[in-house]
């Protein structure tokens, strides 16, 4: 791969030097290598909205099927379902992130606004554990803010 590199640096450099305006070689590298990096973050939540929307599939089949054997408290079953609702919804719009004018900021602020909101409505269903319900407000806001951002 470094020798291609060099052999394209090899063929801006001649260019710059016979046509004037044409940016040169450490510009386009800087361009280029910005480029690569933004490709590269938006890969990334992609493959995190896949892993997302799965688990949340997953956690669907679950409050259905294996939260029905035993006999839950309607209010977890209801917090629950809550919780797998809003995860996969925002696992489809974190799908969406790479095409924002911010695509780091938005889908930084939908998966960190997803693990707080519908983790804390999972355990609190799952556990019963009504102290990690205090971070639920903070991930709802968090997915609030990343769909204003995905608009701006």
């Amino acid at each position: 791969m470094s020798g291609l590199w060099t052999d394209i640096t090899g063929i801006f450099s001649e260019i710059y030097r016979v046509l004037p305006g044409v940016p040169a070689p450490k510009e386009i590298e800087k361009v280029v290598i910005k480029e690569v990096d933004t490709m590269i973050q938006r890969r990334s939540f992609v493959r995190i909205a896949g892993l997302s929307g799965a688990l949340a599939i997953a956690m669907a089949a679950y409050g259905a099927h294996g939260m029905s054997q035993e006999p839950p408290d309607s209010r977890l079953r209801t917090t629950f379902m809550t919780g797998n609702r809003m995860h996969l919804i925002n696992s489809v719009a974190l799908l969406a992130s790479p095409l924002a004018r911010r695509p780091v900021l938005v889908g930084t602020l939908l998966t960190v606004g997803m693990v707080l909101f519908s983790g804390s409505c999972y355990y609190h269903a799952l556990t019963g554990n009504q102290q990690v319900r205090y971070v639920t407000p903070y991930g709802g806001i968090l997915l609030i803010v990343g769909w204003l951002a995905m608009a701006l």
